[in-house]
């Protein structure tokens, strides 16, 4: 988990740490004021970018995983929560989550989506080229650089979240990944070392 310390408190993926029952349940309408068409083509750029460093071709945005990425977003936003959708919520496609809590202002489309997609990859220190397969600890990193998975859709939602009796704004990253990575067996064929 990275955290950026500035003006107000910032919690990174906080919610992965905590039990669900410390996260308020309390109904929030889910708000998708930032700039969606800039968040998606930094991340794009950010995963191409990982990907050419592991011999992965580059991928490319597709309208429905969007669709279904913005749709987890906002349901994640309006219910204050942090858990991965169902695979046919998402048509079997692969998904990472990122959510960014603060007291602060909410931070820009482009900061946002680099520090989601970074947070992801960064796991790539604990991945076992040695050992490939799956481990929660680098399931991220690996279907970020996942060699197959050649279409991408992000979406991104506002809302708020009480943390252990504290208000937040909560900015939630969902990227939905076609193909999707992580299969058995696959990794060695799909996680190139760079």
């Amino acid at each position: 988990m990275n955290t950026k310390p500035f003006l107000g408190l910032t919690l990174v993926g906080l919610a992965s740490m905590l039990s669900l029952g410390a996260i308020a349940t309390h109904l929030a309408i889910a708000q998708t004021s930032m700039d969606l068409n800039t968040l998606r083509s930094i991340a794009l750029s950010q995963h191409n970018s990982y990907r050419n460093t592991h011999h992965s071709p580059n991928m490319s945005l597709n309208s429905s995983l969007n669709s279904t990425a913005q749709n987890w977003a906002q349901y994640l936003a309006a219910n204050a929560i942090f858990e991965h959708s169902s695979r046919s919520q998402r048509n079997n496609a692969g998904e990472n989550l990122y959510v960014y809590y603060t007291t602060g202002s909410a931070p820009a489309a482009d900061t946002l989506a680099e520090e989601a997609v970074t947070s992801w990859y960064n796991e790539v220190s604990d991945y076992n080229y040695s050992n490939p397969g799956f481990a929660s600890a680098t399931g991220h990193f690996t279907q970020v650089v996942w060699k197959n998975s050649t279409e991408l859709g992000c979406g991104a939602a506002e809302g708020t979240a009480t943390l252990q009796g504290r208000n937040f704004n909560a900015f939630y990253v969902v990227c939905h990944y076609n193909p999707a990575g992580n299969v058995t067996g696959d990794f060695p064929n799909n996680v190139l070392q760079p």
